[in-house]
C-alpha cells in the first residue's frame, strides 16, 4: 500500500512538475515576445528621434538661409531706393537743364534777331 501511494505521490508531483514546466515555459515565451515587442519599440523610437533631428538640423539652416536671403533682400529694397532717390534728382536737374535751354535758345533768338 505504500507503494501504491508512493507511486500515486510520484504521478501527482510529476504531473505537478509538468505542469509547472508548461507554465515557465509559457511565461518565458510570453516574456521574450513582450520584450521583442519593447526591444522593437525603442528601436522605433531611436530611428523617430535621429529623423527628428535631422529634421531639427535642416529647419535650422533653412531659417539661416532665410535670414540670410532677408538681409539681401533688405539691401537690395535699400539701394533701390537709393537709386530712386537718385533718378527723381536727374530727373529735377533735367527738368532745369531743359528749362534753361528754353530760356538760352530765346535769350539766343532774342540776341540774333535785329532790333529796330
Amino acid at each position: 500500500m505504500v507503494n501504491i501511494f508512493q507511486n500515486r505521490n510520484l504521478l501527482i508531483l510529476t504531473a505537478v512538475s509538468i505542469g509547472c514546466l508548461l507554465i515557465s515555459i509559457v511565461s518565458s515565451q510570453k516574456f521574450q515576445r513582450t520584450r521583442n515587442d519593447l526591444n522593437e519599440e525603442r528601436y522605433s523610437r531611436m530611428v523617430a528621434e535621429e529623423k527628428l533631428e535631422q529634421m531639427k538640423a535642416k529647419v535650422r539652416l533653412l531659417e539661416s538661409n532665410g535670414q540670410k536671403a532677408q538681409a539681401e533682400v533688405d539691401q537690395l529694397n535699400l539701394l533701390l531706393q537709393r537709386n530712386e532717390g537718385a533718378i527723381a534728382n536727374l530727373k529735377l536737374e533735367l527738368e532745369k537743364t531743359e528749362r534753361l535751354n528754353q530760356v538760352f535758345q530765346e535769350q539766343l533768338k532774342n540776341a540774333l534777331v535785329p532790333q529796330k
